[in-house]
């Protein structure tokens, strides 16, 4: 499965690669390619990054840079298309799927109690968090008062899904 598609590229809506930068920390191999180029469009930014070998730099851009229900889609078709990581975790990708069909508390709800079984050192983990962390509810328990995640949590939790999902099966596939 390519990881990197056209597809997925044009939806990073942004006018300037820079935007999306500024929502996490670059590595500083991608750094020293994009920074000083802040005026590229993304697709032009992420293109760069493949072309020199940097496709765990593209993943992470882009996972920043996607709409949240566009990465959460993106983030669960990467894991599901891994037959390993499906098998074993398929109550929380279903969960997820059915977040995404009808997103709703009582299902943002399931898929960080999910994640919190499975844990953040698996791929499945990470996407149940990025559901959690959407920003269509609070983050800490009922009885307390409001508080909606930072904005950049979804992308560093799809970031972290695919990453690991690619760890898991040992191979990083970019088009």
């Amino acid at each position: 499965m390519n990881i990197i598609t056209d597809a997925i590229v044009s939806e990073l809506k942004q006018p300037k690669v820079s935007v999306i930068l500024a929502k996490y920390q670059a590595s500083d191999n991608a750094k020293a390619l994009l920074h000083p180029n802040p005026d590229w469009q993304p697709n032009m930014a992420v293109s760069q990054l493949v072309e020199n070998d940097l496709p765990h730099d593209a993943i992470q851009l882009i996972a920043h840079g996607l709409p949240v229900m566009t990465a959460i889609r993106w983030g669960l078709s990467v894991l599901s298309n891994n037959d390993r990581i499906a098998a074993e975790n398929a109550a929380i990708l279903e969960c997820v799927a059915n977040w995404l069909s009808s997103p709703n508390e009582t299902m943002r709800i399931r898929a960080q109690q999910l994640a919190e079984r499975v844990g953040l050192d698996t791929a499945a983990g990470w996407l149940g968090y990025a559901v959690f962390w959407s920003g269509t509810g609070s983050i800490v328990a009922p009885e307390l008062p409001v508080v909606m995640p930072p904005d950049n949590m979804v992308g560093h939790a799809i970031n972290a899904a695919i990453l690991l999902s690619l760890v898991e099966k040992k191979i990083v596939q970019v088009e």
